[in-house]
């Protein structure tokens, strides 16, 4: 009875030690993947950095006046509010009803 007590205990012990070098080796695997993703991470946040920095430099107001007094004999003239857009969406409504309107008056004058 003791052999078989024995050699039970030895193939859950062997099963055991299999599914934990299993479990191991693909929590390996999963670390690697992360790191290479945090790696990748860093690459895009540092890039991130430059690009705003060079963002805040180059749309700074004393920057600007000095580029706008480099191309003085161009006229700068402010921008009517009404042209300025919040976002895209609201961009595209004021496009689409221009063309709608562009495309009623054409069909009136094709009528005529």
């Amino acid at each position: 009875m003791s052999k078989i007590k024995l050699i039970s205990l030895f193939l859950i012990f062997s099963i055991l030690l299999g599914v934990t070098s299993l479990v191991k080796n693909k929590t390996r695997i999963i670390e690697k993947k992360i790191y290479k993703a945090d790696r990748r991470i860093v690459i895009i946040e540092k890039d991130l950095h430059e690009t705003e920095l060079d963002y805040f430099y180059l749309s700074s107001p004393k920057n600007l006046s000095a580029k706008i007094d480099n191309f003085s004999y161009i006229e700068y003239i402010p921008m009517d509010f009404s042209r300025i857009y919040l976002n895209y969406k609201n961009f595209v409504n004021s496009q689409k009803k221009i063309s709608t309107i562009k495309s009623q008056n054409e069909e009136k004058t094709k009528k005529k």
